[in-house]
């Protein structure tokens, strides 16, 4: 072999080692595409209600549809005032949680689920892992095949885009 394409040979393999350590490492998928989708169908039965189904929740501001004091009585008093739901995903919310873990998220939530009063929103930890998959979807977290459990440790923010 000639020395002009051994120094290409070389170059070659250098330019492929800094383009790979130059890309960013692939982020841990925490759940799976399936319990993300069965947790849309779940958080838009229960909890998109109140959260809305964009999960950007409600100020109670004049001219928001629909408007807050179109939902239920029970939902009404559990909220109280000032009259507000969170937003459960964008940069509030990712800012506001990022540091916690996926755990923490899923605690979280099963709070909320367990001291509301209407009844619907008590929901097995099945259901609520997969709501709590959908959310992290929403926040930009990537399905894989690694299935979501109640006790996954992985940091919020080291999963959403």
């Amino acid at each position: 072999m000639n020395r002009k394409a051994i120094v290409l040979a070389i170059v070659a393999m250098g330019s492929g080692r800094l383009t790979l350590t130059g890309q960013q490492p692939a982020m841990p998928a925490v759940f799976t595409a399936a319990q993300a989708e069965a947790g849309r169908t779940a958080y838009e039965n229960s909890c998109g209600r109140c959260h809305t189904y964009s999960l950007r929740g409600r100020k109670g501001e004049e001219g928001e549809l629909p408007p807050i004091t179109s939902l239920p009585a029970a939902y009404l008093k559990f909220i109280g005032t000032p009259i507000h739901v969170p937003a459960l995903t964008g940069k509030n919310f990712v800012g506001k949680y990022g540091q916690k873990t996926v755990t923490d998220l899923f605690s979280l939530f099963r709070g909320a689920a367990d001291t509301t009063p209407v009844s619907e929103l008590h929901m097995s930890d099945e259901t609520l892992v997969n709501i709590t998959a959908y959310i992290l979807q929403m926040n930009g977290a990537k399905p894989g095949n690694q299935p979501l459990t109640s006790t996954t440790g992985t940091v919020f923010h080291s999963i959403v885009e």
